[in-house]
């Protein structure tokens, strides 16, 4: 009985090195250190939010993340979830409010965004996307969006 086991064993042993695993280095931000995940080729798609800074995206509604090859975005896009933005190959991303997104000022100096109500979780969003620094592709298949000690991570769709 050994000696069939013996030999199955043998069979499944392979003198082929296994496949490296990719490098990861470490990123620290506001006092944390993290995996630095290796980056995607590009991060243009449509994905679904999540997370935000490490927190599972537990709300009874889901937030789609809209990637261009120039602009960020979700809905509502008239209250500002409008971004500008680069990526280098190293996974280097940098963003910036798109100008023409966020409301108008009325004659009396005040903002007006378009009437809808923001939660509390959009705003979140908001601040993260703000902060990015990189992209990285996490071990999941997720898209992480990091930086200023703040992550978003999506999933495509």
């Amino acid at each position: 009985m050994l000696l069939p086991l013996a030999a199955l064993a043998a069979c499944s042993q392979s003198n082929e090195p296994a496949a490296p695993e990719p490098e990861l280095t470490t990123a620290s931000g506001e006092g944390t250190e993290r995996p630095l995940f290796p980056a995607p080729a590009s991060i243009i798609g449509e994905y679904r939010v999540a997370g935000i800074d490490g927190e599972a995206w537990d709300q009874p509604y889901g937030v789609a993340l809209s990637i261009t090859e120039s602009e960020i975005s979700f809905e509502p896009r008239c209250a500002g979830f409008v971004w500008t933005y680069t990526y280098a190959p190293d996974g280097t991303l940098t963003t910036e409010r798109h100008p023409e997104y966020g409301g108008e000022v009325s004659p009396d100096g005040s903002v007006v965004a378009c009437a809808v109500g923001l939660r509390p979780t959009e705003i979140a969003l908001g601040k993260a996307i703000d902060a990015v620094e990189r992209a990285g592709r996490t071990p999941a298949n997720a898209i992480e969006l990091s930086g200023g000690g703040h992550t978003v991570t999506v999933f495509s769709q």
